[in-house]
């Protein structure tokens, strides 16, 4: 860092004025020969300096800070009856208006010496004393301190300042059409629908009935099994225990239900998050016009969800299904369109110069490669979807989450911790057997390499 003082001329070309008291000051920080090194003129103009230098965190930082000493110090000043008991709450916001200008002034330099570094690698960036930016923060502490000293300092505030003015109208007349669209759909689309739920029901219902009717010694075995060549004796040991306690607590058949919603909701998630997600990995403008839909899809509110899955689908475990495909599907798209983005792109080219037609480096090549990502998609959509068991038992979903959803209805708090552990214990030994299978992957593919 020694060299950040050296070339004069670079320091005189970003800093436009007071070159030569910046070299001090950035000397004296280099050096740590003095840890008291205030800006001068940041302690006078405070956020107003740091905008003129294009230092905005600090800006915010003292805009901010300061217009809450203000608040405080009007506040005071303006109590009724005044005397020497409320001497303290005046001194307190003048103590930390000091202290904030302080701070301001003490980190000033270091910080302007950080831009100065990213300005000798990219001169993009900006420096010197630049109007522009001066006015920027000048127009913002305008905009901000008077309307927010203003609510927070008067007794009587207007309501247009208080209240945003809502156009209430306007919002019942756009909610009016939003049911009219709903109930428009539900009308001409029926038929479309009615095949949906009886696709996912005929398939939720027979792995219900293989997963409930089978004898559970049997069930428990051929889960054991699974765990034991996948993950190893450990993830067995712990699914055992796990299988131990849904049964003796009486949610083994609840359980196995809740596995039948999951396993449909991953299967659908499966047959259309992988090849969605290799077309957003293929395309830039696909993935332009499906990520903000999957933003919409993780943000929006689970219960949000449960409006158009009991317009469209009534009520029971196909919309529970439909509801978990709409949250848990996102991941699936994004780690499979990660995974195949990140193959890199030498093999991709080398591939290619041997011949490979699109079909072969996407499934010999890219989609191999993706693995981890893929699978990490997978758990979490797993994950995902076991975590909305409780909000699809609100619409009759039934499972495990009929037992939280009940614990919580009539305080029930011993029976709901139970059910709770339950899912909690489902979702971990899925996620155990998956690692662990990943892992035995990844350390059998490094040992053939190897050899």
């Amino acid at each position: 860092m020694a060299d950040i003082i050296a070339d004069n001329k670079s320091l005189e070309a970003f800093a436009e004025r007071n070159a030569d008291y910046y070299a001090r000051a950035f000397a004296r920080h280099v050096r740590r020969r003095q840890i008291f090194n205030p800006n001068l003129a940041a302690l006078l103009v405070g956020p107003l300096w740091a905008a003129a230098r294009r230092l905005w965190g600090l800006f915010w930082f003292g805009l901010l800070g300061e217009l809450l000493a203000l608040i405080l110090l009007i506040r005071a000043f303006s109590m009724p009856d005044a005397d020497a008991l409320n001497a303290p709450s005046k001194l307190a916001p003048l103590t930390l208006f000091g202290l904030l200008r302080l701070t301001q002034s003490l980190a000033a330099n270091a910080a302007y010496m950080r831009r100065y570094e990213r300005w000798r690698i990219d001169n993009r960036v900006g420096g010197g004393f630049a109007g522009p930016p001066l006015l920027v923060g000048v127009a913002l502490m305008l905009a901000i301190y008077p309307l927010t000293i203003y609510r927070f300092c008067s007794t009587q505030v207007a309501d247009e300042i208080a209240v945003f003015p809502a156009a209430t109208s306007f919002s019942r007349l756009i909610a009016k059409r939003i049911s009219d669209l709903f109930d428009w759909m539900t009308v001409e689309f029926e038929a479309f629908f009615d095949a949906i739920t009886a696709v996912i029901r005929t398939v939720l219902n027979h792995i219900d009935w293989i997963l409930v009717t089978t004898p559970w010694p049997v069930t428990g075995l051929i889960v054991l099994l699974i765990a034991w060549r996948l993950a190893g004796w450990r993830v067995t040991l712990f699914a055992f225990v796990s299988l131990a306690y849904l049964g003796l607590f009486g949610f083994w058949e609840k359980s196995m239900s809740t596995m039948a919603l999951v396993i449909t909701a991953v299967a659908i998630c499966m047959l259309f998050g992988l090849p969605l997600g290799i077309w957003c990995a293929k395309s830039r403008r696909i993935e332009a016009v499906f990520y903000p839909v999957l933003d919409v899809m993780q943000t929006l509110p689970t219960f949000v969800y449960l409006i158009p899955a009991i317009a469209f689908f009534s009520i029971g475990k196909t919309p529970g299904v439909i509801a978990t495909v709409i949250f848990a599907l996102p991941p699936m798209i994004k780690l499979t369109a990660l995974g195949i983005r990140q193959v890199p792109a030498h093999i991709v080219e080398a591939a290619v110069a041997y011949g490979g037609s699109p079909a072969q480096i996407l499934f010999k090549v890219e989609l191999p490669l993706a693995r981890p990502s893929i699978m990490t998609g997978l758990n979490q959509t797993i994950m995902m979807s076991l975590s909305m068991v409780v909000i699809a038992a609100l619409i009759g979903a039934g499972g495990l989450g009929e037992d939280v959803t009940r614990a919580l209805q009539f305080l029930q708090k011993g029976q709901g911790m139970l059910a709770g552990l339950a899912i909690v214990l489902c979702a971990m030994v899925i996620d155990r057997v998956l690692q662990g299978a990943h892992g035995r992957n990844t350390e059998s593919n490094r040992r053939n390499t190897d050899q």
